[in-house]
């Protein structure tokens, strides 16, 4: 079984490795069920999704997944965006960080998961890449309300922790300035290609005593399948220089025998505010893969040969 660290001051404790649901939906309905079913007997037993993915299918076939869960788990859903029917009918996402905005989505997300409590509620895409120059203004309004309906249902038992998910690392700054959340959930920025997290979030998360759990540990893409035509970065296609640094990596891997999903999943694990490492999966065979990469022998000599290269930050243990 997967090794397990504290969720900040939570009282809680997730997985080393933890499941991500936003991919399920590119799977059929039973390949997503066995998929989840998969992890969780591996130990991968904190299950993550939201009602942006797949505009709310993922958070419907997670619902399913866990009705015959084979063991005991933790989950986490995400509020700030309601499903709303557009103009033309076909559904769409709508951001609301409104208080009345969040109990709506937490209640819609219940019943989507078929279940009358999640364990963790996370406050979501508070974020530049969705509010471009708005984003603090956005946040002061998140503050103002969506977080105050967060600290009461904590308050109340609704839910064990709360956290906010972005992946913006001044938003992750301002958050741990001015908020009390459990955990952050940053995405993106602790891979072999974005170590922004290690330089100034980390540290702090771990002076405040709040876990940090470390998605997209890929970058979307491009560190599970390498340099290569049509690679992503950030949900977009990845920028020469992205593919010139990862082909860089790769050599660094090649050398000492190392993959390099191996590399992306144990980064950000080397650091103790970490609480675990969050990807994406659509099949029992990318589960089974990541188990692996996780046990890989990596020698200390590969990183130490990473940063002699300027491929680490300083803020990489």
């Amino acid at each position: 079984m997967l090794k397990r660290r504290p969720l900040g001051r939570s009282g809680l404790t997730v997985p080393e490795l933890c499941f991500g649901a936003s991919r399920i939906v590119n799977a059929t309905s039973s390949e997503a069920t066995a998929t989840v079913h998969a992890a969780l007997t591996a130990g991968i037993d904190h299950v993550d999704t939201a009602p942006f993915y797949g505009l709310g299918e993922s958070e419907r076939r997670t619902g399913i997944a866990l009705a015959d869960a084979p063991v005991s788990f933790t989950l986490s859903t995400k509020v700030g965006r309601l499903l709303r029917p557009g103009p033309d009918g076909a559904l769409r996402s709508e951001f609301d960080y409104s208080i009345d905005g969040v109990h709506r989505s937490l209640e819609e997300s219940l019943t989507r998961l078929t279940r009358d409590r999640i364990d963790m509620a996370i406050l979501h895409d508070v974020s530049r890449r969705w509010h471009g120059t708005q984003t603090d203004a956005v946040f002061d309004t998140a503050m103002a309300g969506a977080y105050r309906a967060l600290l009461r249902w904590r308050d109340e038992g609704v839910v064990k922790a709360i956290g906010i998910g972005v992946n913006d690392c001044a938003i992750c700054l301002r958050a741990l300035a001015e908020g009390d959340f459990d955990f952050l959930m940053l995405a993106g920025r602790t891979t072999p290609l974005d170590q922004e997290g290690f330089d100034q979030v980390l540290p702090a998360a771990q002076a405040a005593g709040v876990g940090v759990i470390a998605a997209a540990p890929f970058n979307s893409g491009i560190l599970a399948l390498g340099a290569r035509p049509g690679a992503t970065y950030f949900s977009q296609p990845a920028a020469p220089e992205i593919l010139e640094r990862t082909r860089r990596i790769e050599a660094v891997c090649a050398g000492f025998g190392v993959a390099l999903r191996a590399a992306a999943l144990q980064l950000p694990l080397r650091h103790p505010a970490i609480s675990g490492v969050l990807a994406g999966y659509a099949s029992v065979v990318e589960v089974h893969d990541n188990q692996t990469m996780l046990q890989q022998a990596i020698p200390p000599a590969f990183w130490d040969s990473l940063r002699s290269a300027g491929l680490l930050s300083s803020g990489v243990p």
